[in-house]
């Protein structure tokens, strides 16, 4: 391997120190970001975590998948989601982290994986605690140098395309996005001539992770237009990725931008008081859609005919999304998608990744490295 470096690229080191490395198990403690309470400073690092067995979800778990196998993943690296700032009491202590890309080292019977395979996922999904499944828990457990996952919540990873460190940054925020787009807004939408028109759409909030991601897909699944909300600092990241239209929130309310019937499409990924009913009197009454994975909906009263709204979390439907992640992969592939401003932190350093997203505007991914190598290629 040394004597063909000046010949591979960084990425491909990278994938080749990661499937050689990652096909053997030769310890019982890890390095990890764990959590033993609720209390947020409770959130460590450590360097003797317990590496968890294979069984551990369908002992904590109940009604998982009945096709699902648990998967050993030795991690290469996480991202940071507003959704991994906080957890419950329950199951605790263990590693906190959802976005996880790695290689498979062991498997629990019978999977379409094999050991050696690179995949991706988000493994931050709502489940029932199996002692109360009136009790809804967090998976959990990629901020660590191994995880359990199942294999219905995997695929395998976009890692000829796109950065290790890119692909880390996407699972949570493009499955968030795929499955609001398509399962609520009708993605993809028909391109043919004398069809439907294509949609315009309004992405609130369009530097973030999930906005990146759906300004990008919203491009992908052939929106007319996509317009966005970002501070004018942004303008050109977001028009790098696809967006046509750009209003600046700190001069300028989005509601005063458009006109009744303008826009078929919302996706607000901010949640503002009020940003439902504001959106539903935007909306084309033929069709209108809005979706938030933020905010709370109008009341029945204040949604006109002719006009849906939606509220998504995506961790609710996150324990089998193997298909929506291979779609997502196929994407990727295709050029379609991609995380292109990241900012990596070593394990060690998560604390530090969590108060940079605390503190807000982070534009697109904050990555952890669980190696601690931060170079970015």
């Amino acid at each position: 391997i040394l004597a063909m470096a000046p010949m591979l690229s960084y990425q491909m080191l990278l994938v080749i120190s990661l499937l050689q490395s990652g096909t053997s198990m030769e310890t019982e403690t890890m390095e990890a970001f764990t959590a033993s309470s609720s209390d947020s400073s409770t959130f460590v690092y450590t360097d003797d975590f317990p590496v968890p067995e294979l069984g551990k979800l369908h002992s904590d778990f109940t009604n998982l998948p009945t096709n699902a196998t648990e998967v050993l993943i030795k991690v290469f690296c996480s991202s940071v989601n507003p959704s991994d700032l906080s957890t419950d009491a329950y199951l605790k202590p263990k590693p906190l982290g959802s976005d996880v890309v790695g290689t498979i080292v062991a498997i629990n019977g019978s999977s379409r994986f094999s050991i050696g395979d690179v995949v991706w996922g988000d493994i931050g999904a709502n489940a029932d605690l199996a002692s109360d499944p009136t009790i809804v828990s967090k998976e959990l457990g990629a901020y660590a140098q191994y995880a359990v996952a199942l294999d219905t919540q995997l695929s395998l990873a976009p890692v000829d395309s796109i950065s290790l460190f890119e692909a880390c940054g996407l699972p949570k925020v493009a499955l968030t996005t795929y499955k609001a787009l398509v399962w609520y807004a009708g993605a993809p939408w028909p391109q043919s001539v004398g069809g439907p028109r294509s949609p315009r759409v309004l992405v609130l909030g369009g530097s973030g992770g999930t906005g990146s991601a759906a300004i990008q897909l919203a491009v992908y699944f052939g929106a007319a237009s996509v317009a966005t909300t970002t501070s004018s600092g942004n303008f050109d990241y977001c028009s790098s990725l696809g967006a046509t239209q750009l209003i600046d929130y700190h001069t300028t309310d989005w509601q005063d931008v458009f006109q009744e019937g303008d826009l078929d499409i919302i996706f607000d990924t901010v949640g503002s008081a009020g940003t439902a009913a504001d959106a539903l009197a935007l909306l084309s009454k033929s069709g209108g859609r809005f979706v938030t994975i933020a905010g709370a909906l109008a009341p029945s009263w204040q949604v006109p005919a002719g006009t849906t709204q939606n509220n998504f979390i995506n961790s609710d439907t996150n324990l089998a999304s193997a298909p929506q992640l291979s779609a997502l992969k196929d994407i990727v592939d295709a050029g379609g998608l991609a995380m292109p401003s990241i900012s990596v932190y070593g394990l060690d350093q998560t604390s530090e990744a969590f108060a940079t997203s605390k503190a807000g505007h982070v534009v697109g991914k904050l990555v952890i490295s669980i190696t601690n190598d931060t170079e970015v290629s």
